[in-house]
């Protein structure tokens, strides 16, 4: 137990963010992804409606403070910009005797995809292993949660398990998935500069373009994989097609999922990477094949990635590519 309770100095800012202990005045904008199925499809409590929100939020009001094991600091997220509370992150106590806790994070629809969930995230990781003195924190989510899953990894966790129908969840068993970060892993310098984070980013934007289940998710993760301002070109000898992100990723989920494009798959095939500092660059091969509009075709290409390094890990801050000419 402590010896005395454990509040940190509010508010916590980041470069965005800022959490802090929720207010009674909060409650339309938690009602506003509380009630949201697509946010708590993966979430331990159901669709909230107002008189469900408004008890959860008389709850929080008092998660602000720990005084002993088993207790969470439940914060609010508020986006400094506008004022507007856009999610929640939770850390749990869960013994004092071995310095364990939990990480939790919940966030609004709108505000997936950005880096905000990774933002906070870090934020009270470093609350939890530089002033708790916790030497692990545990993190776990459901089988079919991948977008949270990838997020832990970026953050540095590890999965130390996976338990095959673990919980009766929303009428049928569920899977879940259990990682783990130590306190030696979060203080250890990058010894090789962020190069294994930065080839999962390359793979994964190349994994989203995958036909099949999944695309909605594998795009979400996409977004998150970039800065909101990045630049993607495409050059062809018709000349260039500059694209934001959404210019960019939009068109191509529809492809997936409207039946343009169907058994497609995209991966790199080789390709060098060199990181200096907070920046690095990515420069390879990538084939490509699936059916168009009824036709089988195989294709590929060179692709260049630009990184930096933020806050919340590393991102994509622009792509090029050019494809291979017809006959090559």
């Amino acid at each position: 137990m402590l010896h005395e309770p454990f509040r940190p100095d509010y508010p916590i800012e980041t470069s965005r963010l800022t959490l802090r202990p929720h207010r009674p005045t909060d409650l339309e904008d938690l009602l506003a992804f509380h009630s949201d199925p697509e946010v708590v499809r993966f979430l331990p409590w159901p669709v909230r409606d107002r008189a469900a929100t408004e008890a959860a939020l008389a709850r929080k009001l008092d998660q602000a403070v720990l005084t002993e094991p088993g207790q969470w600091l439940v914060l609010a997220v508020e986006l400094r910009e506008t004022g507007t509370v856009i999610g929640e992150v939770l850390l749990k106590w869960t013994s004092a005797e071995h310095r364990q806790g939990e990480l939790g994070f919940a966030f609004g629809r709108a505000f997936h995809g950005k880096g905000y969930a990774a933002e906070a995230a870090t934020a009270m990781l470093r609350l939890g292993f530089e002033q708790l003195d916790l030497h692990r924190v545990e993190a776990t989510c459901l089988d079919d949660n991948q977008a949270s899953a990838r997020l832990l990894r970026r953050l540095g966790f590890t999965q130390e398990a996976r338990f095959v129908d673990n919980a009766w969840f929303e009428g049928a068993w569920a899977g879940k998935l259990v990682f783990g970060l130590t306190a030696e892993r979060w203080q250890a310098p990058v010894g090789d500069g962020g190069q294994d984070e930065i080839r999962s980013i390359v793979e994964g934007f190349f994994a989203a373009f995958t036909s099949g289940p999944g695309v909605e998710d594998r795009m979400t993760a996409l977004r998150d994989m970039m800065l909101p301002e990045a630049v993607i070109i495409s050059s062809s000898e018709n000349g260039l097609a500059v694209y934001d992100v959404d210019t960019f990723i939009a068109p191509r989920q529809k492809m997936l999922t409207d039946g343009t494009l169907v058994d497609f798959h995209e991966e790199a095939q080789s390709g060098r990477l060199e990181v200096f500092g907070g920046i690095a660059h990515w420069f390879g091969r990538y084939s490509k094949g699936g059916v168009l509009g009824g036709a089988q075709f195989e294709g590929g290409g060179m692709k260049s990635m630009q990184l930096v390094r933020t806050a919340a890990g590393w991102r994509i801050s622009a792509a090029a590519w050019e494809d291979d000419a017809p006959g090559s």
